[in-house]
């Protein structure tokens, strides 16, 4: 059990954490499960309530006149949530912080400070890189939401790297029922001890839970990799760890993150492009199929400012695919590509195209991608199936891409009959912080103190996040399955993008 002062407090954040739920449930005009909150903690508030008459007895008054007018309220679920929510909820959170708002106290090593949540459940700060690993509002909420969106019950066991205090151990145990049996890895042994102590660790039961300490994180992904087995890695565990362990750890969580975080809108645009009329990409093979065996693939990594005079005099002699990002740079400096190719779900990317959506180039599109380019593009469009997106509808094969647009074209060209790719303006890393090439919509300069060191081309170090490290990896392995066709990378201020050739241009 949590530390015998934090007990009391921690019932009454409970309590409150309950009521929130039941509010939520009031939004939905979901009557049973709200009902169900309500009767299960209508008697520990009406005890939470006495207390409060002794401490303060107005407003434990107060409290009382409000949990009677909730249950004189009849079938009014909109009302009953609204009371809860503005009414009875305050004056518990007040207590709460009554009672427990003020703990604010380092560990004996200094790197660590527990402090009181709004909430009253204890939140921990990491001191030496100035960071919570849990919300200072409400821990438990958080956690609560955090394992929505991991839980899935077609899973029969989870493997999660890092504990925290338990909040989200606790939520997966929570939301799965006990159905579940989790696997906790977990690097720093004093932080079981803190769970234990100061968080919720011990709320599960001993047979749901196996914690392994360890160093390295092998175990964790052996587990993760098993038949059945759910993941996730607790990112403000993984920011302390040397730059190699926490690059692996990181590729983990983008596999699971960025398609799960991308889900809905994914599923709004896959039915509307279906019902677009685009043709299949299997026409748009046809067309290019044989018809030139050198393609050039053009990405919007700054280094594609070093390679405009390439791609004029390449026009009309190489395919060149081009990605959304670039299609109007390529236009305002007169190079037309053969395939303009779009992936990405998110509304804010119909930029790329707006005021061009006249041109005849063809476009390819993920089928998952943003509808308005099918609906507005005026052009020839042509749709790719993806793997896992409805395959059982498709008639045609679904493609396999790994999350990047550039990754798209890519595949397009070795389907398309290449015999050699020329890689212009794939960096997959910030040379010198900066993103993308001149005059494309995503352009930023960042700072690389929390990115990680990667070897970039003739032997520099340039640096990366683990969203361009998973890009680059997901296209060395497609490049390492086409041996017959010779890449060339054309930065030379990026990545090394293993399996290609170097050619450095300099700058004009």
């Amino acid at each position: 059990m949590a530390e015998a002062f934090l007990e009391e407090i921690y019932k009454e954040a409970e309590l409150a954490y309950r009521l929130k739920l039941a509010v939520e449930y009031a939004r939905i005009h979901d009557e049973l499960h709200m009902g169900e909150i309500c009767n299960e903690s209508f008697r520990t508030l009406c005890e939470v309530c006495k207390e409060y008459l002794q401490q303060d007895r107005e407003k434990g008054l107060a409290l009382w006149r409000e949990i009677q007018t909730f249950t004189g309220i009849d079938n009014d679920l909109v009302m009953r949530g609204d009371v809860i929510e503005k009414r009875i909820l305050p004056l518990l959170e007040e207590k709460i912080r009554l009672w427990g708002g003020d703990i604010c106290v380092e560990n004996e090593e200094g790197d660590f400070l527990f402090e009181s949540s709004a909430s009253g459940f204890l939140t921990l700060k990491d001191l030496k890189r100035n960071k919570y690993f849990h919300s200072a509002v409400d821990p438990m909420w958080e956690a609560g939401k955090l394992a929505e969106y991991i839980f899935t019950p077609e899973k029969k066991e989870y493997s999660i790297w890092g504990l925290g205090l338990g909040y989200l151990i606790y939520q997966l145990y929570v939301i799965s029922a006990g159905t579940v049996r989790i696997h906790v890895f977990e690097k720093d042994p004093r932080m079981v001890e803190y769970a234990k102590n100061y968080g919720v660790l011990d709320w599960i039961p001993k047979d749901k839970l196996e914690i392994v300490t360890v160093e390295k994180p092998e175990a964790f992904l052996k587990s993760a990799a098993k038949e059945g087995m759910g993941y996730y890695v607790f990112l403000p565990e993984v920011y302390g760890e040397t730059a190699d362990v926490r690059r692996r750890l990181e590729d983990v969580y983008m596999q699971f993150a960025t398609p799960k975080k991308l889900h809905g809108d994914s599923e709004l645009n896959y039915w509307n492009n279906k019902r677009s009329g685009c043709h299949p990409v299997s026409d748009l093979s046809r067309l290019f199929l044989n018809s030139q065996s050198e393609f050039i693939i053009v990405a919007a990594g700054p280094s594609l400012d070093d390679n405009i005079e390439f791609l004029r005099q390449n026009q009309g002699r190489k395919t060149i695919i081009a990605v959304g990002t670039v299609f109007r740079k390529l236009m305002e400096n007169g190079i037309v590509p053969d395939i303009v190719t779009i992936l990405d779900p998110q509304e804010r990317t119909y930029r790329q195209i707006e005021g061009l959506e006249d041109q005849s180039v063809p476009m390819l599109l993920g089928v998952t991608a943003y509808w308005r380019f099918a609906a507005n593009y005026q052009g020839d469009k042509y749709l790719v199936p993806l793997t896992g997106v409805h395959e059982e509808t498709e008639s045609e094969e679904a493609w396999a891409i790994g999350g990047t647009v550039t990754h798209l074209a890519i595949e397009a060209a070795i389907r398309f009959g290449a015999g050699s790719i020329y890689l212009v303006g794939v960096d997959l890393a910030y040379p010198n912080g900066v993103s993308h090439a001149e005059g494309t919509m995503d352009r930023t300069v960042k700072g690389t103190a929390d990115m990680l060191p990667v070897e970039g081309v003739g032997g520099t170090v340039v640096y990366a996040d683990s969203m361009f490290i998973a890009y680059r990896r997901w296209i060395e392995d497609r490049i390492a399955l086409t041996p017959q066709i010779t890449y060339y990378n054309m930065s030379r201020i990026g990545a090394k993008i293993a399996g290609t050739k170097e050619v450095c241009f300099a700058r004009e």
